[in-house]
């Protein structure tokens, strides 16, 4: 079981959430406006512009016997109740890192997938792994990346490594691959770019931790170094962005 040891710095509000059009945003205490590292990927990267969607709509119209336009607004159902599963879930993750305590069951409303059954084996997991939580929730920016986000948790594991860690909820189970195909690694590399920035602590490792719906949870451990120069890619391509 793990102690709560929140940093120093998890008090001071850096910065505060805001939206436009073009994605989301951050306002840092320093006047600055950034944009959250999922919006660049977003922006730079559209989804929909990708063969992956287009697959996705192909077999949305074969699955349902529908045509292309409904099989879009389908699609765009079928997206949101996962990222409604997924929300549920963090909140349950947040609260229970934060107090210790289990967090009040809701009964969710149309869901497909009951978010508090996938909570309990995450709970099972950072039980059995973490030594000490040391924020969750916790946003963030970096002057030098020109980025902000809000990073899921940063903690010790038992052998003493501070970790970032990234929550990623899947009706089916993600690989290595998968997860480096969407990104996931230059997501926590900003994130651990940010900490430091925000409280001159680094830290050297990140962990995806991918809670499918078939009920089991599938850490991927990296080195964030690793994935650095892919990172300011980004950084660099928004740059060069007309938004």
């Amino acid at each position: 079981m793990f102690s709560r040891n929140f940093h120093d710095a998890i008090d001071r509000p850096f910065a505060k959430e805001d939206y436009d059009e073009t994605g989301h945003y951050y306002l840092t205490d320093k006047g600055k406006r950034y944009p959250s590292i999922t919006t660049i990927f977003k922006l730079i990267d559209p989804f929909e512009k990708t063969d992956g969607y287009e697959a996705f709509v192909t077999w949305a119209m074969n699955k349902n016997n529908i045509g292309r336009t409904e099989a879009i607004e389908w699609c765009k159902k079928y997206s949101k109740s996962s990222t409604d599963v997924g929300t549920a879930l963090h909140k349950y993750a947040e609260d229970y890192l934060t107090t210790g305590e289990l967090p009040q069951k809701v009964r969710p409303s149309g869901l497909e997938k009951e978010p508090y059954e996938l909570f309990e084996v995450l709970k099972k997991w950072l039980d059995e792994n973490l030594s000490e939580v040391n924020g969750t929730e916790f946003k963030l920016y970096s002057d030098e990346l020109g980025l902000a986000g809000t990073v899921d948790v940063v903690a010790k594991l038992n052998d003493g490594t501070k970790v970032i860690i990234d929550f990623k909820n899947s009706r089916k189970p993600k690989t290595p691959k998968k997860c480096e195909d969407n990104h996931y690694f230059e997501q926590m590399c900003a994130y651990a770019k940010m900490w430091e920035f925000c409280t001159g602590e680094k830290i050297e490792y990140g962990i995806i931790l991918v809670v499918s719906w078939d009920g089991k949870v599938r850490p991927f451990k990296v080195k964030l170094s690793d994935y650095e120069s892919k990172l300011w890619n980004w950084a660099i391509k928004y740059e060069m962005l007309d938004v």
